[in-house]
């Protein structure tokens, strides 16, 4: 009545798996490896990602901070050249509104 090495080695062999310590007398602990490489992997990959978003984020944020200065420092500039160009015509028009006088009723007048 020998003891078969099947009797023996009770193992439980899975392909590639780490096998913890017996925690308990019944209790074994079996850990994929292959599982384990593809949940880092897809952990990775979710870091990555988020990762590329915040970056395009805060480069689209910055552009949009640059295109906002650059649009009131052009709205500015045309103000301003909006203003002369109307200081002008209105000195124009002054000027056209003394020299001639298209109102038959005042032709009579003396000017100043």
């Amino acid at each position: 009545m020998g003891i078969r090495e099947e009797e023996v080695s009770e193992e439980v062999k899975t392909a590639r798996s780490y096998r913890g310590a017996i925690v308990d007398d019944n209790a074994v602990l079996s850990i994929n490896i292959r599982w384990v490489f593809q949940g880092i992997a897809l952990v990775g990959a979710l870091v990555y990602g988020y990762y590329r978003v915040e970056t395009r984020l805060e480069r689209l944020e910055d552009k949009l901070a640059n295109a906002d200065k650059q649009i009131e420092n052009l709205l500015n500039k045309h103000i301003v050249e909006e203003k002369t160009e109307r200081e002008e015509l209105a000195e124009k028009v002054m000027f056209y509104e003394k020299k001639l006088n298209i109102n038959p009723l005042s032709w009579g007048k003396k000017r100043k």
